[in-house]
């Protein structure tokens, strides 16, 4: 025969055996919630503001709406990764900042829980930038700025080049346009100076 799970503990008010208004609630996982629970019908939300804190590691403290996380927050996972900004249906969602656990870090918008529209991501290894349009997760287009401040500006598909773009080097003033070929080389067209 199966165990039933173990309850969770509710250390707080309880409206008809539910969870309301402030309190911490340990989960049979370890998991532990320090905030208010709202009564909703049969069941029982996090509401308002809290702290959640992972058994396997990681906190979020933030907003919560109808149970999930929503509005403003900060979650720092695991790995020690760390995002501070707009929640929503409890992923990321809106204006955000992640610093990566090598300190690379990603400054802009976030839909769904991945990068999405405008925003830039400092790699702190190349002390480069990528600057532009975000899609599902990917750098889509815009500025690659480099160590010495020059740039490379076009499309990128998987954190690279493709297609057509155009470098623009700080030391020699220069410009260049050319192509990326399916090799991974760029074909590029004359160098001249920068008008």
């Amino acid at each position: 025969m199966a165990e039933d799970a173990p309850p969770c503990e509710w250390a707080g008010e309880l409206e008809e055996g539910f969870p309301v208004g402030a309190g911490t609630m340990t989960f049979p996982n370890g998991d532990t919630f320090e905030g208010a629970y709202e009564r909703a019908g049969d069941t029982s939300q996090r509401q308002g503001g809290g702290k959640y804190t992972f058994a396997a590691g990681g906190v979020f403290e933030g907003e919560y709406l109808n149970g999930q996380k929503s509005g403003v927050g900060s979650l720092v996972f695991p790995d020690g990764g760390k995002y501070v900004g707009a929640f929503a249906e409890d992923l990321m969602h809106g204006e955000g900042v992640y610093t990566y656990p090598n300190g690379d870090v990603y400054s802009g918008m976030f839909s769904g829980g991945k990068k999405a529209g405008s925003g830039s991501y400092f790699f702190k290894h190349s002390a480069s930038t990528f600057m532009g349009e975000w899609g599902a997760g990917d750098f889509k287009e815009g500025e690659w700025i480099l160590r010495d401040g020059s740039t490379y500006k076009g499309t990128f598909a998987e954190g690279k080049p493709v297609g057509q773009g155009t470098y623009n080097w700080v030391s020699s003033g220069c410009v260049q346009t050319g192509t990326w070929a399916a090799n991974g080389a760029f074909v590029g067209g004359p160098i001249v100076a920068a008008a």
